[in-house]
């Protein structure tokens, strides 16, 4: 990089407008060949990145197969751990709002004692013993971090409630916790099915988490939304109705893209476009940095304003580009414009985007939509973006972002 300012500098010395023109085609030769070759190993790091963590998760999967008939992992929207032996089963489903604990156990006397014990753990379970606990994503994490020397050494992860936020008011004691334990386990009926592993049952209890949990989730980030919010402009009710759209407050949130954590932050499209923009420099986001909420909720609300105020900053009607906003933040910026600039549809009505057309214009686009009401480019988006899931993303975070606003109105969160 010093060269290069050296070069640059230096034209500014030759006497002819050809010694000039010819210095400053090798100036531009220079730098495009050094960002092809640094995009290129920044792919490279995340191809490694992701077929780490496939690779991982793939083998654990087999290994879960001996003893489940249906091995579950983790997702977006669920929160799934095993116990070392594999013979016990957590979930939290966030979306569904829900507990289920499922045991492989000869008897009903040894299956309640270790739905109780398990119960009781997860009650007691925080983010950064779930990834201690998780050996895919602990491992791969490690490895990555020690073999990449282009991913961001990564803070630990945070420690917020996997569930206990949602079931106590306040933080609860150690009684409350026991005393919630033996209620559910008592209260529950338990249900019985036939294990792989013979003379063996698995015995499954599944517990209802109070209504608007999902509330009591978002008070435990609350100093983070509110604090980046100020920060970067943007209404705290966007950024929680982006988390409750993409997780459902799941902290362990993780999508097989991979991304993870509340905003689903990808660690090498949206994570290296935010961090970039904060700290000038462009590295792959690592797991254990983004399972920390404050990096997580930093990043997806760096990359927000990025969105609005930067790329879509021609569109002049808030409303409007508010609504863009949240479809690119799903599908992407160029994706947004297609919708807008392309005329052309295939079988099924699906949008056909083009370069050599110039669908992926967001300055042309954004023209037609100045034209626009916000009504008008809701509705456009919702018959012409190309995927159904963007759609359906953009109704849920819309009617999201009015309740999260009458929440915080109301001092609900």
């Amino acid at each position: 990089m010093k060269k290069i300012i050296i070069l640059f500098s230096s034209m500014f010395l030759f006497a002819s407008t050809n010694d000039f023109q010819k210095a400053f085609s090798e100036y531009i030769k220079t730098t495009n060949k050094q960002y092809i070759n640094y995009k290129k190993e920044m792919n490279q790091g995340f191809i490694q990145y992701k077929n780490a963590l496939d690779k991982g998760f793939k083998l654990y999967k087999k290994e879960l197969s001996k003893y489940w008939k249906n091995p579950e992992l983790s997702t977006k929207t669920t929160f799934v751990e095993y116990s070392k032996d594999k013979k016990i089963r957590k979930k939290v489903d966030y979306k569904n709002n829900y507990i289920q604990i499922d045991v492989i156990a000869k008897d009903n006397i040894i299956a309640k004692k270790e739905i109780a014990k398990s119960l009781y753990s997860l009650a007691k379970e925080d983010t950064k013993t779930a990834f201690n606990n998780n050996p895919v994503l602990y491992i791969v994490n490690k490895e990555l971090k020690n073999k990449y020397v282009n991913m961001v050494k990564a803070t630990p992860p945070s420690n917020e409630p996997i569930v206990a936020d949602m079931i106590f008011k306040t933080p609860p004691t150690q009684k409350e916790m026991i005393d919630y334990t033996l209620n559910k386990v008592k209260t529950n009926k338990i249900a019985v099915s036939k294990s792989k592993i013979p003379n063996m049952n698995v015995y499954s209890i599944k517990i209802p988490l109070p209504s608007k949990a999902y509330l009591q989730k978002a008070k435990i980030y609350k100093k983070e939304v509110f604090q980046k919010s100020k920060q970067f402009k943007i209404k705290p009710q966007f950024i929680y109705a982006i988390i409750h759209t993409e997780s459902a407050f799941n902290p362990m949130a993780r999508s097989y893209i991979p991304a993870f954590g509340l905003m689903q932050i990808v660690p090498n499209s949206a994570g290296v476009d935010a961090y970039q923009m904060l700290t000038g420099k462009r590295k792959i986001l690592s797991p254990s940095y983004l399972y920390n909420a404050n990096n997580n909720i930093l990043i997806g609300s760096a990359y927000i304003y990025k969105v609005y105020y930067i790329y879509l900053k021609n569109i002049k009607n808030p409303m409007s580009r508010l609504y863009c906003t949240i479809a690119a933040y799903n599908t992407g910026v160029g994706n947004v414009a297609c919708a807008f600039n392309s005329t052309k549809k295939d079988y099924s009505g699906k949008t056909i985007c083009s370069r050599i057309r110039g669908d992926y214009d967001i300055i042309k686009a954004s023209k037609k939509i100045n034209k626009m009401s916000s009504n008008q480019v809701y509705n456009y988006l919702l018959k012409n973006l190309r995927y159904d899931e963007t759609k359906n993303y953009l109704k849920k975070v819309s009617k999201r972002f009015y309740i999260y606003k009458k929440a915080i109105d109301s001092n609900a969160i």
